[in-house]
C-alpha cells in the first residue's frame, strides 16, 4: 500500500505510457486513455473494454477505434479492473488505483486466444511525464495508518513546500495563509474573512485529498499559495460503514519542563463518528452519510502579559484577584456534524452528484483575552454547504462539467447582557468585568455562492491535445454588526486591582455598528491546452483572465480590477521510458483580493469606534464609577481616537489583485530494482516573487473632519510598490517500497524574505503599514526601515522534513499496521525589537494619531534571531480483529494507539525576546533611535512550559468496520 500518488506519477500504476489528465479548478475525477495492439504492434480496432470498480455505478463499456485507442473520462476515483476482449484473441485484465485528477494510460498487447484470462502485471513508471503541475494525492485509508492528523490541514502538512504559518494555519510555498484555496466535493468552503477552511468536515467521510503546490494550470484562480482539494466517499453497490470512538485525556500525556502535573485535569474526551454507505438502486443511485459528535473539555488558566514595559501599572495594581491571574477554568465544546451525499448515474455518460454537510459547535468559556473568569464568553458556530454537479461525456472527445455550490457560516459570541461593560487594562492587554462582543447582534454571517462550467475537447494535431475552456464565478457575502461590547462601550483603564475592583480611568471606547451586507464578486475565464507532442515532449499552454468587484451595503462598487495570468510548462522525457524526466514552468497567479480588506470601507465587521477621554475623579475608582458615561468627554475636543470605515478608510480607485510570478524547474528519476525495491526521487527548485501587494497607508494621505468636528487622517488601502515578499525553495522528495514497507517523504530548504507579513494570528489581511505617518507635506519624518525593515519573515523555515513509513503485518489474529512520522523543523526566526514613542522616533511634529508607541528593529534588520530546532518521531499501531460475517460481509473490530513524540524528547522551543523601550531625546547621539539597546531582565528566559516543545502525547481510537 502506498501513502501517496504523487503528481510525478501513479506509484501504483501497472502500465502507463503517457496520456493527458483532466484538470479543473477542483477536479474531482480521473481518466483512462488506453491503447490496444496486436503481437506485431499494430493497433487493434473493435476490442471491447469493460471497466468495473466499487466506485463505479454499473459497468462502463468502450470499443477501441481504428488507432486501437479508447477514452474513459470523468471517472470517480477508486480501484479499477479493466478487461479487454475480442473474438479470436486472448482476454486480458489489469487493475489500477486511480486518484483525484489522475490519468491511467495503459498500452496492452493481445495475442491469439490461449483459453485463459491473462492477468497483466507489469512494472509501471513512477513518473507521469504529461503532468505539469506539482501536486500530491493522499488516500484516507493510507493516512489512517499514520500517527498524523486526518484533517485537510493535517494531510497538507505532509507535502513538500508546506509549513505551519501565522496563527497555526497552512502556508504553502511562502504565500500568506489566506492565499490557499479549499475545496470539498468541488465546493469552495473557505471562510470569507480568513480565507482558510470555513466548514467542519468529518474525517471518516473523506475518500482522498489532493494538495497542489505549484505549476498550476489556468483552471485555478483566486490563489497564490496552493489548493487543498478533498472528495467525500460516494457509496457503492454494497453496504459498508464504520463506527469509531476517539479518546484523549490530558492526564495520559507526559509533561513539559515547568509544567505542573497536578494542574492537569483527568478528563476523558470522546468523539464518535458513524459512517454508512450503500445502494438505494444498484448501479443507479448510491448514498453515503456520516455523523460526528463530541463533548470535550480542556483545562485553562487566566494568563496575560505580566511585563510592565510602558510603566502603566500605578501603585496598587493587583492582577491576582480570585478570578484573575492563574485562576483555573474548564472550557467545554459540544459539537455535531452531519454529512450526506447522493450519486445518480443517469446513464453511462451522465452523472449527477449532490453533497451536503453542516456542523454546529457550542463553546462554553471561550477565552478572548480574558483577564479574569467573568470575561470568558459562550460561542456558537455553525457552518454548512450544498454542492450539486453534473458530469457529462457527450462523445469520446468532448466532456463537460457544471457545478453549483452554496456555503454558509455564522459565528456568534459575546459577553452577558447584564448591563456590565468589558474593561480593557492598558499594559496587560486583557479584558475584565465582562466578556467582549455581543452574542445577540445576529452573529458574523459569512456566505458564498459558486458556479463552475468547464468543457474539454480532445483532438489530434502534431500529437494529442486536451483543450479545456471554463468559466468560474464566486460571490462572497458578509453580514456582521460585530458589536464589540454587550453595552456598546468598552472602558479603558490602568492599574486594575481585582481585589478591590478599582482602577485608574483612561478613556471609554464607543461602538456604533451598521446593518446590511457587503459583497465580493469574482469571475474568471480560461483556456488551457495540454499538448503531448511525442514520447519525449509534453507542454502546457494556458491563460486566465480574472476580474473582481467589491460592493458595499448599498450595492455601490468600492473597488474592482481585472488581469491576465499566463501558465506555461514543459516536460521532457530523456529516453521516452519515463525514467528520467526534466520539467520547467512559469506561472503568474492572480491572488484573491481578501474580503477582509474590501469590507473595511463598509460597516460589516467594522463598527465605528470613537474613544473619549476620561474627565472623572483622579486616583483609583470603582468599576461602577468608571462605567458612568458622565465621567468622559463626549465633545469633539475629548475624542482621542476615531475610526469610521465609511469616513476615513478608503480603497484605491484602481486597486489590483496581488500577483505572484512563479518559476520552477524539476528533475525526476524513477527506478525498479526488483527485490531491492522501487520508487522515485524528485528534485524541484522554485522561486516566487509577489507584486501589487495590498497595504494600508495612514498619516500620509490627507485628512477628513468627522461629524464631531475633529480632524482625522485618512487610511488608504492600495497596491504598494515598496512591499516585498519573496520565496525560494528546493524540495527533494521520494518514495521507496521494499519488503512491504512504504517509505515516503520530503525535505524542503527554503527562504522567505521581505518586509510584508500581511497577517496576524487573528487578523487576516492586516497589511504591514509600511508608510504610516512617515511623510508629512512631502517631508520624510523618519526612515521607515527602522519600523518595517526587510529580512526573514516570521514564518520562514529554513529546513523542514516530513518522512513517513508504514507496513501491514498479517497474523493469526488479523492484521497489525505500523505507521511512523518523522518531523523536523529548523528553528523559527525572530526579530530583536523594542518599543519607541512617536516623539523619540520622529520628533514632536508627528501627529498624536500615530499612536502611543511604535516598534523599532535593531540595526534595521528583521529575523536576525533563531530559536532551536524541533524534531519529533510519532508512532501509530493499529490492529484489525476479524469478528464474523453478515450476508457475506466481513465485520471487523479495530483499535489504534497514537503516540506523539514517542521518545518524549524534551525540547526548548523559544525564549523571551523582549528589550527595554527606547530612551532619551529624539535625534541625539544617545537618545531615541540611537539610545542603547538594553535587554529586559526576562530576556533569554523560558519561565513557563509553553516555551518548550510538545511532550509525549497519547490518543486512542477503537470501533467497527464492515
Amino acid at each position: 500500500m502506498h501513502l501517496l500518488n504523487n503528481r510525478l506519477g501513479r506509484m501504483t500504476a501497472l502500465i502507463a505510457l503517457g496520456g493527458a489528465a483532466l484538470y479543473s479548478q477542483g477536479t474531482q475525477t480521473a481518466n483512462i486513455t488506453g491503447t490496444v495492439v496486436d503481437a506485431a504492434g499494430a493497433p487493434l480496432a473493435g476490442v471491447v473494454v469493460r471497466l468495473t470498480s466499487p466506485a463505479l455505478q454499473g459497468v462502463r463499456s468502450y470499443t477501441t477505434d481504428a488507432s486501437g485507442k479508447f477514452i474513459a473520462r470523468l471517472l470517480p476515483p477508486g480501484f479499477y479492473t479493466i478487461q479487454y476482449t475480442k473474438e479470436g484473441l486472448e482476454t486480458r485484465k489489469i487493475t489500477e488505483q486511480l486518484g483525484i485528477d489522475q490519468t491511467f494510460s495503459p498500452k496492452v498487447t493481445l495475442s491469439k486466444a490461449g483459453g485463459a484470462v491473462v492477468e497483466v502485471v507489469a512494472a509501471a513508471p513512477a513518473v507521469d511525464k504529461t503532468d505539469i503541475k506539482t501536486a500530491s494525492n493522499y488516500r484516507a485509508d493510507a493516512i489512517d495508518l499514520l500517527p498524523n492528523g486526518r484533517t485537510m490541514e493535517g494531510v497538507a502538512l505532509l507535502t513538500p513546500g508546506v509549513t505551519v504559518g501565522v496563527g497555526g494555519r497552512v502556508q504553502i510555498r511562502g504565500a500568506m495563509t489566506s492565499g490557499n484555496l479549499y475545496l470539498l466535493d468541488g465546493q469552495n468552503i473557505e471562510d470569507n474573512v480568513y480565507n482558510n477552511r470555513g466548514v467542519r468536515t468529518i474525517d471518516d467521510s473523506i475518500e482522498e485529498t489532493q494538495v497542489v503546490t505549484g505549476a498550476m494550470s489556468a483552471e485555478y484562480g483566486d490563489v497564490d499559495g496552493g489548493v487543498i482539494n478533498s472528495i467525500t466517499r460516494s457509496g457503492s453497490n454494497e453496504f459498508s460503514g464504520s463506527l469509531r470512538w476517539e479518546l484523549s485525556n490530558a492526564s495520559w500525556n507526559a509533561t513539559a519542563p515547568l509544567q505542573s502535573r497536578t494542574a492537569i485535569n483527568n478528563v476523558l474526551n470522546e468523539t464518535k463518528t458513524l459512517f454508512v454507505s450503500g445502494p438505494i438502486l444498484k448501479d443507479k443511485l448510491w448514498f453515503a452519510a456520516s455523523f460526528f459528535k463530541t463533548d470535550s473539555s480542556t483545562s485553562g488558566a487566566i494568563s496575560y502579559n505580566q511585563t510592565d514595559v510602558n510603566n502603566l501599572w500605578p501603585v496598587g495594581t493587583n492582577l491576582n484577584g480570585p478570578e484573575g491571574l492563574n485562576a483555573g477554568y474548564t472550557a467545554n465544546t459540544k459539537e455535531i456534524r452531519r454529512q450526506a451525499k447522493l450519486t445518480w448515474a443517469v446513464n453511462q455518460d451522465h452523472t449527477v452528484i449532490a453533497s451536503f454537510m453542516n456542523a454546529a459547535i457550542n463553546d462554553i468559556n471561550r477565552n478572548y483575552s480574558a483577564a479574569e473568569l467573568r470575561a470568558l464568553v459562550p460561542q456558537l458556530s455553525t457552518s454548512e454547504f450544498l454542492n450539486v454537479s453534473w458530469r457529462s461525456a457527450w462523445t469520446g472527445n468532448f466532456t463537460s462539467e457544471v457545478r453549483m455550490g452554496n456555503k454558509k457560516q455564522n459565528l456568534s459570541a459575546g459577553g452577558s447582557a447584564n448591563g456590565q461593560s468589558p474593561f480593557y487594562t492598558y499594559g496587560i492587554g486583557g479584558y475584565s468585568n465582562n466578556g467582549i462582543f455581543n452574542n445577540t447582534d445576529g452573529g458574523d454571517q459569512r456566505d458564498n455562492q459558486t458556479l463552475n462550467i468547464k468543457a474539454s475537447l480532445f483532438w489530434n494535431a502534431a500529437g494529442s491535445h486536451q483543450t479545456d475552456f471554463g468559466i468560474d464565478y464566486y460571490q462572497g457575502k458578509r453580514q456582521a454588526k460585530n458589536e464589540q461590547s454587550p453595552t456598546g462601550y468598552t472602558v479603558g483603564v490602568r492599574g486594575l486591582n481585582l481585589n478591590t475592583r478599582q482602577a485608574f480611568g483612561t478613556d471609554i471606547w464607543e461602538w456604533r455598528s451598521g446593518s446590511g451586507s457587503a459583497k465580493n464578486e469574482s469571475d474568471g475565464i480560461y483556456v488551457n491546452d495540454r499538448w503531448s507532442l511525442d514520447q519525449h515532449w509534453n507542454f502546457q499552454l494556458g491563460v486566465r483572465w480574472d476580474r473582481y468587484n467589491a460592493k458595499d451595503e448599498s450595492g455601490s462598487s468600492t473597488a474592482g480590477a481585472s488581469g491576465f495570468s499566463p501558465r506555461l510548462g514543459v516536460k521532457y522525457d530523456l529516453n521516452g521510458d519515463s525514467k528520467h524526466i526534466f520539467g520547467a514552468s512559469f506561472a503568474r497567479y492572480n491572488a484573491k483580493v481578501l474580503e477582509g480588506i474590501t469590507t473595511r470601507v463598509t460597516s460589516q465587521g467594522n463598527p465605528t469606534e470613537i474613544d473619549h477621554a476620561y474627565i472623572g475623579a483622579p486616583g483609583p475608582q470603582s468599576l461602577t464609577y468608571l462605567q458612568d458615561l458622565s465621567h468622559y468627554d463626549f465633545t469633539a475636543a475629548g475624542i482621542t481616537y476615531y475610526n469610521d470605515p465609511k469616513l476615513n478608510v478608503r480603497l484605491g480607485a484602481n486597486m489590483k489583485a496581488p500577483t505572484v510570478d512563479e518559476a520552477q524547474v524539476s528533475y525526476a528519476y524513477s527506478f525498479n530494482y526488483g527485490s531491492n525495491g522501487d520508487g522515485y526521487v524528485r528534485i524541484t527548485g522554485v522561486t516566487k516573487n509577489w507584486k501589487n501587494l495590498i497595504d494600508y497607508s495612514v498619516g500620509n494621505n490627507g485628512t477628513v473632519t468627522n461629524p464631531l468636528g475633529a480632524v482625522i487622517y485618512v487610511r488608504t488601502w492600495d497596491n504598494h510598490s515598496d512591499t516585498v515578499r519573496k520565496y525560494k525553495g528546493l524540495e527533494i522528495e521520494g518514495n521507496y517500497n521494499i519488503n512491504q514497507w512504504s517509505i515516503v517523504g520530503s525535505t524542503t530548504w527554503s527562504s522567505l524574505k521581505g518586509n510584508y507579513e500581511g497577517e496576524g494570528t487573528s487578523s487576516p489581511g492586516a497589511g504591514a503599514g509600511l508608510n504610516s505617518f512617515n511623510v508629512q507635506n512631502g517631508v520624510a519624518l523618519y526612515d521607515n526601515k527602522w519600523t518595517t525593515p526587510e529580512g526573514y519573515l516570521s514564518t520562514h523555515v529554513p529546513i523542514r522534513m516530513r518522512w513517513t513509513a508504514s507496513r501491514v503485518f498479517n497474523n493469526d489474529f488479523g492484521k497489525t499496521s505500523v505507521g511512523l512520522v518523522y518531523r523536523f523543523d529548523s528553528g523559527a526566526h525572530y526579530s530583536n525589537t523594542r518599543s519607541i514613542t512617536p516623539a523619540r522616533l520622529a520628533g514632536p511634529t508627528i501627529s498624536s494619531q500615530f499612536g502611543t508607541s511604535a516598534t523599532q528593529y535593531m540595526d534595521q534588520t528583521r529575523g536576525a534571531g533563531v530559536f532551536p530546532t524541533q524534531t519529533y518521531l510519532d508512532l501509530a499501531i493499529t490492529h484489525d480483529f476479524p469478528l464474523f460475517k453478515v450476508g457475506g460481509k466481513a465485520v471487523t473490530a479495530f483499535g489504534k494507539v497514537v503516540i506523539g513524540n514517542v521518545f518524549n524528547h524534551q525540547q526548548l522551543a523559544s525564549w523571551n525576546t523582549s528589550w527595554n523601550a527606547a530612551t532619551g531625546t529624539f535625534n541625539t547621539p544617545t537618545g531615541g533611535l540611537n539610545s542603547p539597546w538594553v535587554r529586559n531582565a526576562a530576556f533569554g528566559t523560558s519561565p513557563a512550559y509553553t516555551y518548550y516543545g510538545t511532550p509525549r502525547t497519547i490518543t486512542a481510537s477503537a470501533g467497527f468496520r464492515f
